[in-house]
C-alpha cells in the first residue's frame, strides 16, 4: 500500500497550495485533487484545479508538492459520460481528455470520473453504448500518457454503473481493457453489494480505493464519518492487504452534507487516525 492520501474536497475554501500545506502537516502522504463542477451533494466544493489552468500554475502546484514532500494519487473528474445530449456528452469527455493532460503534466498516475447517469428518458442500452463511445476516445488518450483511467461506480438513482454487476459489466466490453477501477465501498454498500465481496470480484482491476463510510439505501444515502456507518472496515482492509492491494487509500469526507463537522482541524486528524490504525493492522 502507497500510502494514505485525501480528496481535497473537504478543504476546498483553501487554495490548492494551501490543502497541499494542511494534509502535509496532518501526515498525510497524497493529495486527491478535486476538480469537479457539480457533485451531488450541498454544499458544493469549490473544485481545486481545472484543464484550463496555465503552466504557472501547473508549475506552481508541482513546486509546492514537492516542497511539502507529499504526491497525488488522482485527480477526481467526475462527469457524465453517458450525458443524452451529444455536444453535452462531448464537453463532458473532453473535459476529462483535458485532465488527463494535467494528470501527466503533474505526475498523478491516476484520474478518476465515473460512467455517468440517465439524466432524461431513454433505454438503458442507448446510455450504455454512449459511455462506451465517451470511453472509446478516453482510453487511447490515457494510454499514450500513461494514466490510469478508473471509473468509480456510484449509488444515486440512475447511475449507469452502480454494484458489482454493472460494473463488471462495462469492464467486460471489448476494448475496455484498459480501464480500471476506483473502488468505493460505500456506494456499493448502499446498493446492497457486501463490500469484501465486491474488492474482491474488481480487485483484478483497482488501482485506487476511497475511505468512506456508508448506511441506507439509493433513496436513503448517508455518507457519515468513518466508523459510524455499516461497513465492517477491519473485513474490508484485511481482505485488501491479503490480496496485496498496492495503490493509495484516500479519505473522501462527504459526510458534511448530512451537517456532520466539517472543520479540517477535527476532520483530518480523526479519519486518519481511524484508518492509520487499519493501515498498521493489515499492512505493517
Amino acid at each position: 500500500m502507497k500510502g494514505l492520501s485525501c480528496n481535497s474536497n473537504i478543504l476546498s475554501e483553501f487554495p490548492v497550495e494551501q490543502a497541499i500545506d494542511l494534509l502535509a502537516g496532518y501526515g498525510y502522504d497524497a493529495i486527491d485533487i478535486c476538480m469537479e463542477i457539480a457533485p451531488p451533494f450541498v454544499p458544493v466544493p469549490v473544485p481545486h484545479m481545472s484543464p484550463d489552468d496555465d503552466t504557472t500554475k501547473r508549475d506552481r502546484v508541482s513546486k509546492r508538492l514537492q516542497q511539502a514532500g507529499i504526491a497525488i494519487a488522482a485527480l477526481n473528474a467526475h462527469t457524465n459520460l453517458c450525458a443524452r445530449d451529444p455536444q453535452e456528452r462531448q464537453i463532458n469527455t473532453n473535459f476529462v481528455t483535458g485532465c488527463l493532460q494535467l494528470a501527466a503534466d503533474l505526475g498523478a498516475p491516476t484520474v478518476v470520473t465515473g460512467a455517468g447517469g440517465k439524466n432524461a428518458y431513454g433505454y438503458e442500452q442507448w446510455y450504455f453504448d454512449w459511455a462506451v463511445d465517451s470511453l472509446e476516445q478516453l482510453l487511447p488518450v490515457a494510454d499514450r500518457l500513461g494514466i490510469n483511467l478508473a471509473i468509480e461506480s456510484g449509488s444515486p438513482p440512475g447511475c449507469l454503473t452502480y454494484n458489482i454487476e454493472t460494473t463488471r459489466r462495462l469492464l467486460s466490453v471489448t476494448g475496455m481493457e484498459s480501464l480500471r477501477v476506483l473502488f468505493d465501498p460505500a456506494h456499493y454498500h448502499i446498493r446492497g453489494d457486501n463490500a469484501v465481496e465486491a474488492f474482491q470480484s474488481l480487485q483484478d482491476r483497482i488501482v485506487h480505493v476511497h475511505a468512506k463510510d456508508a448506511t441506507g439505501n439509493p433513496e436513503n444515502i448517508v455518507f457519515p464519518p468513518l466508523g459510524q456507518g455499516e461497513i465492517d472496515f477491519d473485513r474490508l482492509f484485511g481482505a485488501m492487504g491479503s490480496a496485496g492491494y498496492g495503490g493509495y487509500i484516500a479519505m473522501e469526507y462527504e459526510a458534511f452534507a448530512w451537517d456532520f463537522p466539517k472543520e479540517p482541524q477535527q476532520v483530518l486528524p480523526q479519519e486518519k487516525a481511524f484508518l492509520d490504525e487499519l493501515v498498521t493492522a493489515h499492512w505493517r
